[in-house]
């Protein structure tokens, strides 16, 4: 009888030993990682950004917007730390406040943090994107701006204060799926514009198996609801996370970055006659992604993670291909609308002291996760051309690429795009208040600044 019941013991030891290879790839390593969330949406109605035409406060809240954070690590080794919120850009001034503030409490490093923006049209004015308006912002309206960015420092740092202390043994593992709502929208310009509609999911499980958080990331603007729809929302990114925590065990969390989706709408969008049917469509499109998940973890390819990600910045110097005339601007500043409000903000600047950069110096991030995935942090608005060429050279499987990361400067065109001309290339840069388009080595100034820090194994 005590024979039998070994054998079998051993037969169930043997079968749990094959489910993980199975499920993970390989056996499974606990890593320790911590989870936590936090409400930021402004406590009283604010312009809501991305869109010019709106000119009043929000009218409503429809979905709160969070700052939701992932931990890895402990005291001993050291944290890593990975901030998602649903707004539309972090100016680095808020990042490197973050950073400093737990660098003191923590000792954590500028390469072991990183916060990504979910680029929702329908968040809170911030930072250096005050300029997306037709005429100038009121002093009333500035002053709330001011304590939103204000009161988001201390939010975030408690944030991954508190995914510290909820760290717990986890495992962690990766797959990838699909879904096909992005589409180019240059297509006016290059009929045959490519896009990227790989959903690379992360999981992190406790100990048994049972699932904690997902994150997920997907390369698509978040313009599903147009300026109409005046709410509080975290647009197709807010619906997907709400509808994947729906399939997940009670208190999971879902978090989504946004990879290189700069020249990428979501489809359907912004139904201008009938304004409610965005709100439609962006529930539609985070089913989608809720539906991809929930096929994955049912039965997806899920490699493990064994290791912590070793953390890497580096700053690169993207330069400006030339210096604007302060007549010109003042010419198109005296009209009305959104770029002769860009025009006299960056005529101001240059009145004031000269201040506008020739070049500015980009932060590129990479997280090393051990041979199965290396994790690539890309700040501003990144067009899809970088994630299929790092795809392409460094493995379909093994390349997890966020954009948005950390700052906000301005867009990130391609060669391909700066050649071609039109909106990514051109004319978005007035309003970030930049002098002109880049200059036609930025795509390769940024991949090379990529491969000077990334793991000699993904070379």
């Amino acid at each position: 009888m005590k024979f039998i019941d070994f054998k079998r013991l051993v037969l169930l030891m043997l079968a749990l030993a094959f489910f993980q290879l199975t499920v993970y790839g390989a056996a499974p390593k606990p890593l320790n990682v911590g989870l936590a969330r936090v409400v930021i949406t402004p406590e009283i109605p604010v312009r809501l950004t991305g869109y010019s035409s709106r000119d009043i406060p929000f009218e409503g809240v429809e979905h709160e917007l969070w700052a939701k954070a992932m931990a890895f690590g402990e005291e001993e080794k050291g944290y890593r730390i990975i901030i998602t919120v649903d707004l539309l850009g972090i100016p680095h001034q808020v990042t490197e406040r973050v950073r400093d503030a737990l660098a003191k409490e923590i000792g954590i490093s500028a390469a072991n943090l990183s916060i990504c923006a979910s680029h929702t049209h329908s968040g809170p004015q911030i930072g250096n994107i005050v300029s997306h308006f037709n005429k100038p912002l009121d002093p009333d309206e500035l002053a709330e701006i001011s304590l939103f960015a204000m009161g988001l420092v201390p939010k975030l740092k408690g944030v991954a204060l508190e995914a510290i202390a909820n760290a717990a043994p986890s495992l962690v593992s990766h797959a990838k799926g699909e879904v096909n709502f992005a589409v180019n929208r240059r297509t006016s310009i290059n009929p045959n514009g490519v896009s990227d509609h790989s959903l690379p999911v992360m999981r992190i499980t406790n100990l048994e198996g049972k699932t904690k958080a997902v994150m997920l990331n997907y390369a698509c603007h978040a313009v599903t609801l147009g300026p109409k729809n005046n709410v509080a929302h975290g647009d197709w990114v807010g619906e997907a996370q709400i509808q994947v925590e729906e399939n997940l065990p009670e208190g999971a969390m879902a978090l989504v970055v946004i990879g290189c989706g700069a020249d990428q709408n979501s489809s359907p969008r912004m139904n201008n006659k009938n304004p409610e049917m965005d709100l439609v469509y962006a529930k539609d499109q985070g089913k989608q992604i809720a539906a991809e998940v929930n096929r994955l973890l049912g039965e997806g390819n899920w490699k493990s993670i064994r290791q912590l990600p070793e953390g890497k910045l580096k700053y690169v110097e993207l330069t400006f291909a030339e210096m604007p005339d302060p007549r010109k601007l003042a010419e198109d500043a005296k009209g009305a609308g959104r770029t002769s409000n860009y025009s006299l903000l960056l005529l101001g600047r240059m009145a004031r002291s000269g201040d506008v950069p020739e070049k500015i110096n980009y932060p590129i991030q990479v997280w090393d996760f051990g041979k199965d995935l290396v994790m690539i942090f890309l700040a501003g608005e990144v067009v899809v051309d970088y994630a299929l060429r790092l795809k392409q050279e460094l493995g379909e499987d093994r390349v997890w690429v966020n954009a948005y990361a950390s700052d906000m400067p301005c867009y990130i065109p391609s060669l391909r795009i700066l050649k071609e001309g039109g909106y990514e290339a051109e004319s978005a840069m007035i309003g970030y208040e930049k002098p002109s388009k880049f200059t036609e080595d930025v795509e390769e100034i940024i991949m090379n600044g990529i491969y000077s820090i990334l793991p000699k194994s993904s070379k």
